[in-house]
C-alpha cells in the first residue's frame, strides 16, 4: 500500500493513465452474471481483464468492486460474501497490477436519500465504511468512490473511508447529465464548493456522457477546485449491432478530446462505459509522458443544498422564522416531531425571497436528535435551499453537520479559543461556513469592544486556518436594553473595509418595542449603507423586503433575485407539497365537478404543467417527487369516488430480468400514477414471461421497461419479441441510463423516454389517439 502523500506526488509530477470498462469486458468473455461474483467464481477471468489493462499502458487498475457494498450486494443475496468478494478483488488486482496503483472501486447504493427515497446518511456511512476496511486490510493504494448522483450518498462514503483511513488517497466523483446535473440536481460548481472542504484528495466526473458531451462540464469543476482532478468519459452513447449493445466511439475517435481535457487540467485520465484494452492503449499513446498542467481556483464565497448554490455576491437574506422562540405552536409541532410544519415555514419564506434558511431548535435538550437529523437532511431536499444550522450544543451540531447534504452555514461561535478550535474542527471534517459572532464572556457595547474582539477572532481562525471560511456578525442588542445600533452600524464597515463579510440577526434590535417594522427596515438601511452582506431577518415582512429592494437598487447594489410572480394556484400547492390544502381545494372543486372532471380538468393538467417546470430546470428531482407524493392520496381519493369503469387507464411498468437498479423505475412509477394513471409495478430483475403475462391480463395504454445496465438493454428486445409472437399490441415506452432514442428504436421499442415527465407526455399523446 502506498501512502496518500506518495500518490500525491506522483500526480502532481505526471498525469496518470487509469484503465477501462469491465463490464463490456467479461460479456465479451461470455459472462453477463452480476460482474463482483465473477471475483469468486471466475478470478480468472477478473486477472485477465486486468492484465489486459496492465498491457495496454493503464497506470492505474481498479479492482471490480464497483457495487461490492452490503445494500447493493443484498439486492442479489450476495451480502453474506460481502468479505470474500471484496478481498478476491483487491487480491486479483494486485496480482495483475505489476508496480501500477490498485484503487477500490466503489459505486453508489441505487437508493435515494430521505425524503425522495428511505435511506439516510448512517445507512450510507455504514454500508461504505464495511468495504472500505476490508479495502484498505487488503492494502489497496487508494479509493476512488464513483458514478454518484447524490450530494449527500457521496459525502457520506467520503466519511466512511476517511474513518477506516486517512492515509489512503481519496477519488469522489459524481455522474451528470448532459444538461451538466445529476439525479437530484446538483451541477458540477456545486460539487466543487462542498467538497472543497471535505477531506479528498481529488474530484471527478465519469459515466453517463461522451468525452464531447463532458468537457464543458468538467472545465465548469476544475474552474472551481485545488484538488486533483479525475475524468472518465463513456465511449458514446450506446447502439446495439447484431443484436448486441455498443459503443460508438472507437478509440481513435475518442482520443481526440485527450488534449482538451489535459489543457483544463486533468491529472488522471481514464475510460468508463464501452471503453476497452484498445482504447487504453491508444491513450498511452497520445498521452505520453505529461507533466500536469497548474490551475488556478477562482474562489467565490458559497453556501449550498444539493440543487442550489448561494454565491455571497450579492446581498443574501437569511430566513428567520424556523424558531420556536415566542412561537408556542411552533415549538409544540417540534416537540411532536412534526417536519411537514419546517416545511411550510421554508417554502413561504423562499417564496417571499429567502435565500438561505436559518434552522433553530428551540431549547435543544428538549428535542428529539433523531428528529433534527430528519429536519436538517430532507429539508434542503424539498425546500431546495441552503440552510443556517443556527445549533449550540455542540454533540447535536455535530449530528445535524453531519447529515447536512451540501456547504451549510453554521451559527455561530462566540470569540473563546476553546469554542472556536471545536467548532472549526467540526466544519474541517464536515463542511461549512462559520458566522463568528463578536462576543465571548462579555457582550460588547461599543466599536472599540467588537473590534478587539474581531481581532482576537482573526488571530485563532489564522492559526487554525480557516480565515477564509467565516462570515461575521457584530451582535445586534435590543434597542430597549442600551443596544446602541450606531456601534453596531461602526462595526460592520469596519469589517467590510476589512474585506470579510457580515450578517446580523435584525430583529433583535426591536425586540420588545412597538413598530418593529419600521425599527428593523431603517437599520437594515443604514447597515446596508455600511456594506451589509447579510442579514437574518423575517422575509414574510412586505414592508422590510420592499426597504430592502428599494435600498439596494439606491445605493447601487444591485437587486435582490428575483422572486418568480405566482399565478398558478395548483401548481404552487403541489410543488410546495402542501397536501391539507390541496385536499381543501379538491373537497371545493367536488362540489361543482364530479370527480372525473377533477382528474382530467385540474389535477392531471396541474401535474403536466409541473413536469414541464422539470423540463426547463425550474425544478429538480426532489420537487417532483414531492408532488407526486402529495397528489398521490388526492389520486386514490378520486379513484375510490369513480365507478371501476371510469378508473385511470394501466400502465405496467417494470426493470428488465437480470437489472436490479430501480431508482429510476420508481420515480417514472410514482409520477405517472400522480398524473391519474393506475400503475402496476412489477419491481425489478422481472422474468420476460411475468411482463408479458401482466400485460395480457392488464390490457394497459402503455408497458414501460427500464435497463440501466449495458447488459441488460438487450432484455427489452426479448419482451418486445415475446410481445410480438403473443399477438399483444402495446406501445413499449423504454429508459434508463444505457438507453437512447436511437438505441430504443433498435432495440424494438416505440418510445424512449429520458425522464418521468416525458413518459407522462407521451402517455398523454397515447390517450389522445396520436
Amino acid at each position: 500500500m502506498r501512502k496518500r502523500s506518495d500518490v500525491a506526488r506522483m500526480l502532481e509530477e505526471r498525469v496518470l493513465l487509469l484503465d477501462g470498462a469491465y463490464g463490456t469486458e467479461f460479456m465479451k468473455r461470455g459472462y453477463e452474471e452480476v460482474p463482483e461474483l465473477l471475483n469468486l467464481k471466475a478470478p480468472n477471468v477478473v486477472y485477465e481483464v486486468h492484465r489486459s489493462y496492465v498491457e495496454s499502458g493503464a497506470d492505474v487498475i481498479l479492482t471490480n468492486t464497483f457495487g461490492a457494498t452490503p445494500m447493493k450486494l443484498k439486492k442479489h443475496g450476495l451480502d453474506v460474501d460481502l468479505e470474500r468478494i471484496v478481498r478476491s478483488a483487491v487480491q486479483m488486482a494486485r496480482k495483475a497490477a505489476d508496480d501500477r496503483l490498485v484503487f477500490g472501486d466503489l459505486g453508489p447504493t441505487g437508493e435515494l436519500p430521505y425524503p425522495l427515497g428511505t435511506a439516510t446518511f448512517d445507512d450510507y456511512y455504514e454500508n461504505f465504511k464495511e468495504t472500505a476496511r476490508i479495502m484498505v486490510e487488503e492494502g489497496v493504494d487508494g479509493i476512488i468512490l464513483e458514478t454518484f448522483s447524490d450530494l449527500l450518498e457521496l459525502k457520506a462514503a467520503v466519511l466512511a473511508v476517511r474513518d477506516v483511513s486517512k492515509d489512503v488517497f481519496l477519488v469522489a466523483q459524481m455522474t451528470f447529465d448532459e444538461k451538466g446535473r445529476s439525479l437530484t440536481g446538483t451541477d458540477p460548481l456545486t460539487f466543487a464548493v462542498t467538497f472543497e472542504d471535505l477531506d479528498v484528495d481529488a474530484l471527478g466526473i465519469n459515466c453517463s456522457l461522451g468525452p464531447d458531451e463532458m468537457v464543458p462540464i468538467f472545465q465548469e469543476l476544475s474552474q472551481h477546485t485545488e484538488k486533483f482532478l479525475v475524468v472518465e468519459p463513456n465511449a458514446g452513447r450506446p447502439i446495439v449491432v447484431d443484436g448486441k449493445t455498443v459503443y460508438p466511439l472507437t478509440p481513435e475517435m475518442f482520443s481526440v478530446h485527450i488534449d482538451t481535457f489535459y489543457e483544463s487540467g486533468v491529472n488522471v485520465f481514464g475510460g468508463c462505459c464501452g471503453t476497452t484494452p484498445e482504447h487504453i492503449r491508444l491513450f498511452r499513446k497520445v498521452m505520453g509522458e505529461r507533466r500536469p498542467l497548474k490551475r488556478k481556483r477562482r474562489k467565490l464565497f458559497a453556501v449550498t443544498s444539493p440543487s442550489k448554490i448561494v454565491r455571497f455576491d450579492h446581498f443574501v437574506v437569511i430566513g428567520e422564522r424556523i424558531n420556536p422562540s415566542g412561537r408556542k405552536k411552533l415549538w409544540e409541532k417540534m416537540l411532536e416531531k412534526d417536519e411537514k410544519v419546517i416545511v411550510e415555514e421554508g417554502k413561504q419564506q423562499v417564496e417571499r425571497g429567502a435565500e438561505v434558511l436559518d434552522v433553530n431548535f428551540g431549547i435543544e435538550s428538549m428535542v428529539d436528535t433523531g428528529y433534527v437529523k430528519r429536519v436538517v437532511q430532507s429539508l434542503p431536499y424539498v425546500v431546495g435551499v441552503p440552510l443556517s444550522l443556527d445549533v449550540q450544543d455542540l454533540r447535536l451540531a455535530e449530528e445535524a453537520l453531519r447529515v447536512y447534504p451540501g456547504r451549510p452555514l453554521f451559527n455561530s461561535s462566540k470569540v473563546e479559543e476553546k469554542e472556536l478550535e471545536q467548532k472549526v474542527g467540526l466544519l474541517k471534517r464536515y463542511g461549512g461556513v462559520l458566522v463568528v459572532l463578536l462576543m465571548g464572556k462579555d457582550v460588547p457595547k461599543t466599536f472599540e469592544e467588537r473590534k478587539e474582539y474581531l481581532e482576537r477572532a482573526l488571530n485563532i481562525l489564522k492559526t487554525l486556518g480557516f480565515e477564509d471560511r467565516v462570515i461575521f456578525d457584530p451582535g445586534v442588542l435590543p434597542l430597549g436594553a442600551d443596544g446602541r445600533p450606531l456601534e453596531v452600524l461602526k462595526t460592520v464597515r469596519h469589517i467590510s473595509e476589512k474585506g470579510f463579510l457580515t450578517t446580523l440577526g435584525l430583529s433583535n434590535l426591536s425586540f420588545g418595542l412597538p413598530n418593529r417594522t419600521y425599527l428593523n427596515s431603517a437599520f437594515l438601511v443604514l447597515a446596508l449603507n455600511e456594506g451589509l452582506s447579510s442579514a437574518i431577518a423575517n422575509p414574510l415582512d412586505e414592508i422590510l423586503m420592499n426597504t430592502l429592494r428599494s435600498a439596494l437598487v439606491l445605493l447601487g447594489r444591485g437587486e435582490l433575485p428575483r422572486v418568480e410572480v405566482k399565478g398558478d394556484e395548483i401548481v404552487e400547492v403541489i410543488v410546495s407539497g402542501n397536501e391539507e390544502k390541496l385536499k381543501k381545494i379538491v373537497e371545493d372543486l367536488l362540489k361543482e365537478k364530479d370527480p372525473l372532471s377533477v382528474v382530467e380538468e385540474v389535477l392531471r393538467p396541474a401535474m403536466e404543467r409541473v413536469g414541464k417546470m422539470y423540463d426547463e430546470g425550474k425544478i429538480f428531482l426532489p420537487q417532483l417527487i414531492l408532488a407526486a407524493q402529495t397528489v398521490k392520496p388526492i389520486f386514490d381519493r378520486l379513484s375510490d369516488l369513480l365507478p371501476k369503469s371510469e378508473t385511470g387507464e394501466a400502465f405496467v411498468i417494470a426493470t428488465v430480468k437480470g437489472d436490479v437498479h430501480d431508482i429510476g423505475k420508481n420515480i417514472v412509477a410514482s409520477v405517472i400514477r400522480s398524473n391519474g394513471y393506475r400503475v402496476v409495478d412489477l419491481g425489478k430483475d422481472v422474468d420476460t414471461s411475468v411482463i408479458v403475462e401482466t400485460v395480457e391480463k392488464e390490457k394497459p395504454i402503455a408497458l414501460g421497461l427500464s435497463a440501466m445496465m449495458t447488459t441488460t438493454v438487450v432484455r427489452i428486445r426479448e419482451v418486445v419479441d415475446e410481445l410480438r409472437r403473443r399477438n399483444l399490441t402495446v406501445p413499449v415506452i423504454v429508459g434508463g441510463a444505457s438507453l437512447n432514442e436511437k438505441l430504443a428504436e433498435e432495440l424494438g421499442a416505440d418510445f424512449y423516454a429520458k425522464n418521468a415527465s416525458e413518459a407522462v407526455r407521451i402517455l398523454k399523446e397515447l390517450k389522445g389517439g396520436k
